[in-house]
């Protein structure tokens, strides 16, 4: 292969993976799905090539198993991938959110207390949310919880913390009509926003660790 011809290569192959994960979260694939190579070049509109460079990308990541003679496994998400994640998290985001309570920027905070506002405000609650409900407020969680980690500095946190994303969202996929509504968690951000914009450390770590308690029973089921 010339050097010229590696960045079109490169970029296919980001391409395939992330049109393979917008099929997830949009629910044209599904978790413990098993699937074909070539039909999912067919589905995703890629060649052969980058589809098997992404797929080995997916496979490092936990999120297909690639399966001899028989296609490609999409991640099951159980009750076991829901406690790892979220007993990961409560390692990764307690230290992080002190971190960025201690040293971020509070304008970025309170922009983003702002839009969760009016989040809160427009949310149906209590109903089962349609896909495309989901990934909206899933980006706005999933966006104040990146800027915590950030704070961190750290590649490996950074790296862990998307793959733990990835298993979460799919499992919100899979349980969503039992379990998922959003006004509850949106109040809990408002929360731990409120102690971080006020720079109160040991405030912001604790409501991060009730929300992230809440967020585990509420995947499980187990919340009221």
């Amino acid at each position: 292969m010339t050097d010229a011809a590696t960045p079109k290569v490169t970029t296919l192959r980001n391409l395939a993976h992330n049109r393979f994960m917008d099929s997830l979260k949009q629910g044209a694939l599904r978790p413990a799905q098993l699937v074909s190579q070539r039909e999912l070049c067919a589905m995703l509109d890629v060649p052969m090539g980058p589809m098997r460079e992404a797929l080995k990308r997916l496979e490092g990541d936990g999120i297909v198993t690639l399966i001899p003679q028989r296609g490609v496994q999409i991640l099951h998400i159980d009750e076991k991938t829901i406690n790892d994640a979220f007993q990961m998290r409560l390692m990764v985001e307690i230290d992080a959110v002190r971190a960025f309570t201690a040293g971020g920027d509070k304008a970025v905070a309170a922009d983003l207390r702002r839009r969760t506002e009016a989040a809160n405000q427009s949310d149906t609650a209590h109903s089962p949310l349609d896909l495309s409900e989901i990934n909206a407020r899933t980006a706005l969680d999933h966006e104040m919880h990146r800027l915590f980690v950030s704070a961190l500095v750290n590649d490996f946190a950074d790296d862990l913390f998307e793959k733990v994303l990835d298993r979460l969202q799919l499992s919100r996929l899979v349980f969503r009509l039992r379990n998922y509504t959003d006004r509850r968690a949106i109040k809990e951000h408002l929360d731990i926003l409120d102690h971080v914009i006020a720079g109160d450390v040991e405030g912001a770590a604790e409501a991060m660790e009730v929300h992230l308690k809440a967020s585990w029973n509420r995947a499980l089921g187990l919340a009221d």
